[in-house]
């Protein structure tokens, strides 16, 4: 597996992942947004055989990164990507405290983030249009 740091160029892309992982989602970014974080935060998109698997967006904050989005195309979710994201991702961002907002419904995403050292910090109630939220942080 490859992972790349995503460019302008990448734009549609991110989008049509997007689109079809968010589906439906009040979250899901528009194509806009994404051309914005492309300009002012950092993506990292997961390539295996030339196919892109899906990308992670992590807002830059003064002294933490906040993962925004992680996605993966659901034909490829049994390959590990969301964690060889998160692992570039810690190897590759200048700064060693990290925070994420997560539905407390989707169990998978959560174990996920428990085992890269995410623990919860705050119940956050009706964070989600149809959900209870989680304030998760990770710090070295």
């Amino acid at each position: 597996m490859k992972i790349i740091k995503a460019k302008k160029e990448h734009a549609k892309l991110l989008y049509e992942i997007e689109s079809i992982v968010f589906c439906g989602d009040a979250f899901a970014l528009s194509q806009a947004s994404i051309t914005y974080h492309l300009k002012h935060n950092t993506f990292f998109i997961a390539y295996e055989n030339g196919i892109a698997l899906g990308y992670i967006l992590w807002l830059e904050r003064k002294s933490y990164f906040r993962l925004y989005s992680l996605a993966v195309l659901p034909e490829h979710r049994d390959k590990k990507v969301g964690s060889f994201l998160l692992e570039y991702s810690f190897k590759n961002l200048t700064c060693k405290t990290f925070s994420l907002e997560v539905k407390q419904s989707n169990e998978k995403a959560i174990n996920l983030y428990k085992k890269f050292g995410f623990e919860v910090a705050k119940n956050l109630k009706a964070y989600y249009e149809d959900s209870d939220g989680y304030l998760m942080k990770r710090e070295f």
